[in-house]
């Protein structure tokens, strides 16, 4: 620690910081860009769609595109400052003053991983919460192209051979089971066609495996009475993760709510995976920043008398996507239960720390 309150420290420090802000502001530009595209080509189903709308909605991802990259622009960012220090002479002058690897690497990764810090705890609350407000505009602009009215809420579609079923709630219960307000539209298939057969309005519905558990309903039909129930199941196959699954997005929880939201789940005898997944990579965020930092300087230590640095570099950006993919297939397993969450979320930084630390002892000690 005291060497980076050393004024050899400090000066590493800012260095890795200039190109951590050159690759954030290049690799930003890009994938803003990119997505502002997309956002045109989405977002009014072949309609035409205001490039201020498109604006908003790519602004609105923006935090979580960032949050998303940040490994990268790391991995660029610090290869970009060591690069420059190998070509104005510095590193050399560096190396030949005594100061080690080990020490070079310190200061880049410590930035990191505070940066990762600093994004879990205010970068991904604000995305979550501009996230949510997109997924609700784009969902308003699609249903205006669409010319379909409506109601703010929670839709679900079940059904078989014999006809499908719409189900409206106006609200989901934290666990993703309980449906207030809910309403329950049948349709039967009659002669190739689907025609509407009768009405349930409920209270609540409560999700059970193999059934809807209704409490407090009306059920009327067309040309008949309405006739009030206290009770009523309705069979159904759908299963209450994949209910969670498609109304409570992971990408909409923050960092402070996810703990909560996975204890009611658990509590709610629900398997809350890709919440857990979502929760352990967030805390193993920081370490990833830091793997990503250090292979960055890895790589990037090659004198340049020495040649093949371009490969050196080339080698790091790979293996830094490497981990990604790592990373994206290890969550791939935990999602599947073949492999614990935090098993999975912790597998790719601790790979990229143990192997930049490996390189850079082969490279000091031989």
């Amino acid at each position: 620690m005291n060497f980076l309150r050393s004024v050899l420290g400090r000066y590493l420090i800012a260095r890795a910081l200039t190109g951590i802000g050159i690759a954030f502001a290049a690799v930003s530009a890009t994938i803003l860009f990119v997505d502002l595209v997309e956002q045109f080509r989405n977002a009014g189903l072949n309609e035409v769609v205001p490039i201020s709308e498109a604006l908003r909605l790519t602004l609105l991802r923006a935090p979580m595109l960032i949050e998303q990259t940040m490994p990268f622009i790391v991995l660029a960012g610090v290869m970009i400052s060591t690069i420059r220090l190998n070509q104005s002479s510095q590193l050399i002058a560096l190396r030949a003053s005594g100061v080690s690897a080990w020490r070079f690497l310190l200061p880049s990764t410590m930035c990191a991983a505070l940066l990762g810090v600093l994004v879990i705890t205010a970068l991904n609350p604000l995305g979550a919460l501009l996230y949510t407000r997109f997924e609700a505009e784009r969902a308003r602009l699609e249903s205006a192209n669409r010319q379909v009215s409506l109601r703010n809420g929670l839709w679900i579609r079940q059904g078989d051979a014999n006809g499908q079923i719409v189900i409206h709630a106006a609200a989901i219960q934290p666990g993703g089971t309980n449906l207030s307000d809910a309403t329950f539209l049948f349709f039967d298939e009659r002669d190739g066609t689907l025609r509407f057969s009768r009405r349930i309005q409920a209270e609540a519905a409560v999700l059970r495996p193999g059934f809807w558990q209704l409490r407090d309903l009306v059920e009327a039909a067309p040309g008949e009475q309405p006739v009030r129930q206290a009770n009523l199941a309705i069979p159904t196959d759908l299963h209450p993760n994949e209910v969670l699954d498609r109304f409570v997005r992971p990408e909409t929880l923050s960092f402070w709510q996810l703990p909560g939201f996975i204890h009611n789940a658990q509590q709610a005898g629900l398997a809350p995976v890709s919440y857990e997944l979502k929760w352990q990579n967030l805390l193993a965020y920081p370490l990833m920043l830091a793997a990503m930092a250090a292979l960055g300087a890895v790589f990037s230590l090659r004198l340049q008398r020495l040649g093949q640095v371009a490969q050196w570099g080339a080698a790091g950006v790979g293996l830094g996507l490497s981990l990604f993919f790592l990373s994206r297939l290890a969550g791939t397993f935990a999602i599947a239960q073949a492999v614990p969450p935090g098993l999975a979320a912790w597998s790719a930084p601790l790979t990229g720390v143990f192997t930049a630390l490996a390189i850079v002892a082969f490279l000091e000690d031989g």
